[in-house]
């Protein structure tokens, strides 16, 4: 790669992380957006992945959730970025190249399932968050929280396959053309 093109990939993938943490940071300070803000932090992944490959859509994953974990003020958005909804762009390709259904959405639903219960061990081993009310019975919570994150998560599944194709279609060409590739 030459110097004019590796400059292009560090400027972009920095500009995509700062826009990334900044957006998470505005929605911590805001106490909403919880779940939103890492779901379309997320899905700014989508554009390293398809501009520079895995690798450096890795990276830059890496350095939004480590920037994420100082940054905002919200743990638990930050966990869930780290846990959820920032690795997912990155490897939902290759989970879609499986080819039946019913083992890649099983996959899927391993993959995502034990970021959900991880995240939440971490909110309240870590973080001490308080995960569940005390005053109501643990296991209806719990089946409540799964049912709900995995609906929102297959919404997610389904929009990113979208974002795809509109990138592919329409975004690409024009950063194609700002980036002089």
């Amino acid at each position: 790669m030459n110097s004019g093109k590796a400059a292009s990939k560090m400027a972009l993938c920095g500009i995509l992380t700062a826009l990334s943490v900044v957006a998470m940071i505005i929605a911590g300070f805001m106490g909403i957006l919880t779940y939103a803000a890492p779901m379309i932090a997320g899905g700014v992944m989508i554009i390293p992945v398809r501009e520079y490959g895995k690798g450096t859509a890795f990276t830059m994953f890496a350095a939004v959730s480590l920037l994420g974990m100082i940054l905002i003020p919200d743990k638990e958005m930050a966990l869930f970025y780290l846990l959820l909804f920032g690795h997912y762009p990155i490897i939902q390709p290759s989970l879609n190249r499986i080819g039946k259904k019913l083992p890649r959405v099983i996959l899927k639903a391993l993959v995502f399932n034990a970021g959900a219960l991880l995240s939440v061990l971490l909110a309240k081993l870590i973080f001490a968050i308080p995960v569940f009310d005390p005053d109501k019975p643990i296991w209806l919570l719990a089946a409540v929280y799964l049912i709900g994150a995995n609906i929102c998560f297959a919404l997610y599944d389904s929009a990113l396959l979208g974002f795809y194709t509109l990138y592919d279609v329409r975004l690409a060409p024009l950063l194609g053309r700002l980036l002089n590739h």
